[in-house]
């Protein structure tokens, strides 16, 4: 059986598993990388990981990294909230060191990848996937395919939609994500409540929001009224036949989503909605798998003689 190693890379934890050519996971190791922020010791745990699945006969291995990737060389441009990794050569020294094909791609794509071909998506060519937490990570799937330059990233978080607005992470001003954040949603219901400190957690006004609080309402019309402006933009752009939605504040799909779907209507132009649905993501370890099935798919296009990218 052809297997293959899915590695989800996040500044939390790093989620990893051995997965089949058809999506499968077979076993899951799921631990915490905070140790493991620089280089040694992250090369080294995943020399450690490989052996860890000795049974298995692995094919690839695919990395999913929080941070923009040159997709040609697997190298790394830089993780914005991983200091010490600026043009890191991940790809060439993993290869060396495991001795097995390796893949790298930024970790929404590896998401995006697993939910069109076993998730969500599935069966669709066209696609918008939207990581909504802290800020808000994007792809899009074109044509069956990862739509990348150069570089991994489609940084769907970084479209300004205010050039008044407040600066942004990436150094920008009236960003999406900063309309969109969790800090930002936070903040804002902070804000309303005229209240010191802001609830821990969006759930929290989800859950007011349920008991139709006056201010979370508020919160979250604002939140779905940026999102479906952002959002008609993208479909009038790339006329998906699907948006999925993942990330923590998404466990607020149901109470946003009437709100979502009126705002992009609004702004969007008529003939791309025709058939468009907007839906929560499916897979619960879309990131192991998503970094499997780029490993099965970029292996096989590499024996094809297809130029990856």
């Amino acid at each position: 059986m052809k297997v293959f190693l899915g590695i989800d890379w996040g500044g939390t934890y790093i989620k990893a598993g051995i997965v089949t050519s058809t999506g499968k996971i077979l076993k899951k190791i799921v631990y915490s990388s905070s140790r493991l922020r620089e280089q040694k010791a992250f090369i080294g745990e995943i020399k450690k990981l490989k052996d860890t699945f000795k049974e298995y006969d692995i094919k690839a291995i695919g990395v999913g990294a929080p941070g923009i990737i040159d997709v040609e060389r697997g190298s790394i441009y830089y993780l914005p909230n991983i200091p010490g990794w600026k043009n890191f050569p991940l790809k060439t020294i993993l290869t060396k060191k495991l001795k097995i094909p390796v893949f790298i791609d930024n970790d929404a794509n590896i998401f995006a990848l697993a939910e069109v071909r076993r998730g969500a998506g599935r069966g669709k060519s066209r696609a918008i996937f939207l990581t909504l937490g802290t800020g808000l990570g994007g792809a899009v799937i074109f044509d069956g395919k990862i739509l990348e330059g150069r570089t991994s990233a489609s940084e769907l978080g970084h479209v300004v939609i205010d050039s008044n607005g407040k600066h942004c992470g990436c150094g920008g001003y009236g960003c999406i994500e900063t309309f969109t954040g969790s800090n930002h949603l936070l903040e804002r219901y902070r804000q309303l409540k005229k209240i010191k400190t802001a609830p821990k957690e969006v759930k929290e006004i989800f859950d007011k929001a349920k008991t139709k609080e006056k201010e979370a309402l508020i919160v979250w019309k604002e939140f779905s009224t940026y999102l479906g402006k952002f959002l008609a933009g993208m479909v009038n752009i790339f006329n998906p036949q699907i948006i999925i939605l993942g990330g923590g504040v998404s466990g607020a799909f149901s109470l946003f989503r009437p709100l979502l779907w009126r705002a992009l209507k609004e702004q969007a132009m008529w003939p791309q909605l025709a058939g468009l649905k907007l839906v929560k993501a499916k897979l619960e370890d879309a990131g192991i798998i998503g970094a499997a099935l780029l490993a099965k798919e970029k292996l096989e296009a590499d024996s094809r003689g297809i130029k990856r990218g």
